[in-house]
């Protein structure tokens, strides 16, 4: 069932209490977010959401599905927000905290973790690597050796990868990638997998830059190329086209201009 089609059965349901409405939406909301379809993620999310500058209105949810609302609005603020907007990351922080605090108070210390990874990226957005870090770290702390999150920590491990590539630790950002490569091949989550050789090409090819190494180039070459396959096979367009863009990009800086040409004409 396409997720459009989904959005409008769990509005047709009149059987579900509140709180499974809620559920129902944030679940759907989450897929949509997965797939880069952050205005349809908020349409799913809108009718308790339904002003993204202010909070969402969980009245009548029980504490479970509160924090999912929060967590989910929250993450959603951060994707809508251009990265330079930083009053709408304040506000996703804001958000994200709540769901934090709801769920540590829960015990459920996987979606804590959840909501520290999405934190994380709200910090990292800004440029507040350091912040970033704390919440990587709270996040890796709440989950340990939880069975079934596998996923998870791989999200994890990419996202500590990429705050140390923007932070300039190019072999630090290395070990958590390293670290993340088979978690990665283990899920059966294609943008998951995408997110992981798109974000492992990168430090790639800055070290590559850094060191002058031709090896890590056609490395990097590799990443974007299976990063562009499982884009695909995820339905995830806009990642899609920034990974067919980098590897234009590459190409052309190794004098292959015929294939940086095919390659930007894709994006």
């Amino acid at each position: 069932m396409k997720l459009a089609t989904q959005l409008v059965a769990t509005r047709q349901q009149t059987d579900l209490t509140i709180s499974e409405r809620a559920a129902l939406c944030c679940d759907l909301a989450k897929q949509l977010d997965n797939a880069g379809e952050y205005e349809a993620a908020y349409e799913a999310l809108a009718a308790f959401w339904p002003d993204r500058n202010s909070l969402p209105n969980v009245d009548g949810l029980d504490k479970q599905t509160k924090a999912e609302v929060f967590l989910r609005a929250g993450a959603l603020a951060g994707w809508l927000g251009s990265v330079n907007q930083s009053q709408v990351q304040e506000n996703a922080k804001n958000l994200l905290t709540r769901g934090v605090e709801i769920f540590e108070d829960l015990g459920n210390f996987e979606r804590a973790a959840e909501a520290h990874a999405e934190l994380a990226l709200c910090y990292w957005r800004v440029g507040s690597y350091d912040e970033a870090r704390i919440n990587l770290v709270s996040a890796l702390r709440l989950l340990k050796d939880r069975v079934g999150s596998g996923d998870l920590k791989a999200t994890i491990l990419i996202r500590s990868g990429m705050v140390e590539v923007d932070s300039g630790r190019l072999i630090e950002a290395l070990l958590f990638y390293n670290e993340a490569s088979a978690l990665s091949q283990l899920s059966v989550d294609h943008a998951l997998k995408g997110t992981f050789h798109n974000s492992f090409a990168l430090a790639l090819r800055r070290l590559a830059t850094a060191e002058n190494r031709e090896d890590y180039l056609d490395r990097a070459l590799i990443e974007y190329t299976a990063a562009s396959f499982h884009f695909e096979q995820a339905g995830h367009v806009r990642y899609r086209a920034r990974v067919e863009n980098n590897l234009g990009y590459l190409f052309s800086t190794i004098g292959k201009f015929k294939e940086a040409h095919e390659h930007i004409d894709t994006a």
